[in-house]
């Protein structure tokens, strides 16, 4: 399994555009095959602070969701609406 944290700083006057956005991706991936969970958290005590924490069956359920347009529309307009750039933690589960 793989599982990924994408951290996010939003500027506050793009919060709803921000929110919206999210939503497509959100949903979108959630819908994927490959896809075992896909939920948006804010920071508590931190307005505008957002993390995506993402679980995937394998890499190849992620290399699939990296390639699909909800996925590409998110990356490509959500720029724009950061007070900095994403940092992305990627994580494989252990096999015990």
């Amino acid at each position: 399994m793989i599982i990924i944290h994408a951290y996010v700083k939003v500027k506050p006057e793009r919060r709803e555009d921000y929110l919206e956005l999210a939503k497509g991706i959100v949903a979108g991936s959630q819908a994927e095959e490959g896809n075992q969970a896909y939920q948006l958290f804010e920071e508590a005590g931190n307005p505008n602070s957002f993390v995506i924490v993402e679980k995937w069956k394998d890499q190849a359920a992620v290399d699939f969701h990296n390639g699909t347009d909800h996925f590409q529309n998110f990356i490509t307009n959500v720029p724009e609406l950061l007070t900095e750039q994403t940092r992305v933690e990627l994580f494989e589960a252990v096999e015990k």
